[in-house]
């Protein structure tokens, strides 16, 4: 038998005897990431990009998913000719730079999906994210948080105030943050991982150093607009900003080849080139900490966002690579649930999502709902649609429990170890069987999501709720069926599709769909037939969608 640590014994003595905890024989002790030391210096006028402290080095360039990204780039790309850019505002001398930057991304996502202009609330967010940040500087893990439980609040019921106010908490939201994702850590990601994702999903925010009492903050001040900026200081970041493009012929002082990128800056109309500025690749750490959004939604007034990480992601746990989290909720009002949300740290090779009714002598029971083998090529902030919404009464009790397998980070599971914490509530395990309290061990909850809305409809034949902007592919109907059935899917953006029909020894029995769509909600019908028009025999077949990077297959039934 192992030997188990006295660490161990006193853990597992001091849970057992509370009640709170159950213990497999033998069970592990879960080991706590470490955190990077935080910031304490006055941030320099007009910046306010504060790194979060969880230490996410294992994100370094060399991990970026060259493989996951599609074709080759040109030589230059500028979205602003893509009508994909808000106007340039003013941040002053407050330390907000975090809350322009990121809004301003979520505006550029919204335009490129085709919505109206939006102009969101710098103010707001600043004031009203959980910690309140306010002109004393954040992040986007911050604003990603707060945007996510709750949305967007328009500039014209907050208008932005370069100090310290109170938050505004009377005005409607908007848009719903849905999903996040991480592209580099404290590493500028390689150059051409950078302009991919600019190039496949819109403007990045990143951060940069933009000087502190020294030449090259006296230099970006006084800023005309009218050369390519160059600095190889290696201090680390202050400043956040919008990358909206690039141009390898861009000629600079640096020693390097010619090339640069272009970013929208918050120092107003008045600044740069009308706001914007050119910057030599690899300068002033430009590309460190960028990120992006992915996914959103209309903000839902009938709906509800249930979790307990009322401060977000900033700590994480685990028992090696693989590790489990799971939490229980009480459902205030009959609605549906819908989705699973949560953070991850690390890029994932597999993650499989239960819903149960009953959690009795440590184990779960009645499996409601499931979504298994999926998988994100960035950590961030992630939103898991049920294959079915599934309706739960009010006060009713249910538990969703999330296996997660990072790529490399021993520490899967995401909590939050600011906000008050619950017992008997939130849990972890190594194994799925044992589970430890994190509000009796630790003091943490852990960030696991249950989005509800109360019009959802549940019929499967029913078009779902048009809330979210990704690559989704429906269940077929009807199903079992004869002679024919519907598959619907929907593009976040435009993309080469190909939706095929296999038997379940892998052969293509017939391809529905190959080329070129554009964003939107599309559909295909099969009649039971192969490539030669020939009927096919009764039995299960599978349908699979691949757009971009996107790949989901699901099974049907076809009967004679």
């Amino acid at each position: 038998m192992r030997t188990t640590s006295i660490l161990t014994l006193l853990v597992v003595a001091v849970l057992v005897c509370t009640g709170s905890v159950v213990f497999a024989e033998d069970a592990e002790t879960p080991s706590i990431a470490p955190l990077r030391p935080q910031l304490t210096s006055e941030l320099p006028p007009g910046t306010g990009f504060v790194p979060p402290r969880m230490d996410l080095s294992h994100l370094s360039s060399s991990r970026a998913p060259i493989q996951y990204l599609s074709a080759a780039v040109p030589a230059a790309w500028d979205w602003r000719t893509q009508s994909a850019l808000t106007s340039v505002k003013s941040q002053g001398l407050c330390g907000s730079c975090y809350a322009f930057a990121a809004l301003a991304n979520i505006e550029s996502k919204l335009l490129i999906d085709g919505e109206p202009y939006p102009d969101f609330s710098e103010n707001n967010a600043k004031e009203c994210n959980y910690y309140q940040t306010s002109c004393g500087g954040g992040n986007y893990y911050t604003l990603a948080s707060w945007l996510s439980q709750t949305g967007t609040v328009l500039e014209g019921c907050d208008p932005y105030v370069a100090s310290d106010v109170a938050c505004q908490s009377a005005c409607p939201y908007s848009t719903t943050l849905l999903d996040w994702r991480i592209i580099s850590e404290s590493s500028v990601p390689a150059e051409a991982v950078l302009k991919q994702y600019i190039y496949d999903y819109g403007p990045v925010y990143t951060s940069m150093y933009a000087g502190d009492a020294d030449a090259w903050y006296t230099e970006l001040s006084l800023y005309d607009g009218s050369y390519t900026l160059f600095y190889d200081g290696l201090e680390g970041t202050n400043h956040a900003v919008l990358i909206v493009g690039w141009d390898d012929s861009f000629v600079h002082a640096g020693p390097s080849s010619p090339g640069g990128w272009i970013v929208k800056n918050s120092w107003g109309l008045g600044w740069g080139d009308a706001g914007y500025f050119t910057i030599a690749y690899g300068s002033a750490g430009m590309g460190k900490w960028s990120s992006f959004v992915f996914d959103w939604q209309d903000y839902d007034t009938d709906g509800d966002l249930l979790h307990y990480d009322e401060a977000g992601w900033n700590s994480n746990i685990g028992y090696g690579t693989t590790s489990w989290g799971m939490c229980k909720f009480v459902q205030p009002a009959t609605s549906y649930l819908y989705r699973v949300e949560f953070w991850t740290a690390d890029v994932t090779t597999d993650i499989d999502i239960y819903v149960y009714d009953d959690f009795s002598g440590g184990t779960l029971s009645n499996l409601l709902a499931s979504k298994l083998n999926v998988s994100f090529a960035e950590a961030g902030y992630h939103s898991v649609a049920l294959d079915s919404p599934l309706e739960i009464t009010i006060g009713e009790d249910f538990y969703i429990a999330v296996k997660i397998t990072d790529a490399t980070y021993g520490f899967p599971i995401c909590c939050d170890s600011d906000g008050p914490y619950e017992t008997a509530t939130t849990y972890i395990s190594s194994n799925g069987i044992a589970w430890l309290d994190m509000g009796t061990g630790y003091g943490d909850d852990v960030c696991i999501r249950a989005r509800t809305s109360v019009d959802l409809p549940v019929a499967v034949a029913d078009e779902p709720l048009q809330l979210a902007h990704q690559f989704t592919l429906s269940n077929n109907y009807p199903n079992p069926f004869n002679p024919t059935t519907t598959i619907m899917y929907s593009l976040a953006r435009k993309a080469h599709v190909e939706l095929s029909i296999y038997n379940l020894l892998g052969q293509k029995v017939t391809t529905l769909v190959d080329e070129t769509m554009p964003a939107g909600n599309h559909s295909a019908i099969w009649n039971g037939a192969d490539d030669s028009g020939n009927r096919v025999a009764s039995g299960v077949y599978l349908y699979q969608l691949r757009a971009g990077d996107y790949v989901e297959s699901k099974k049907m039934i076809l009967l004679k």
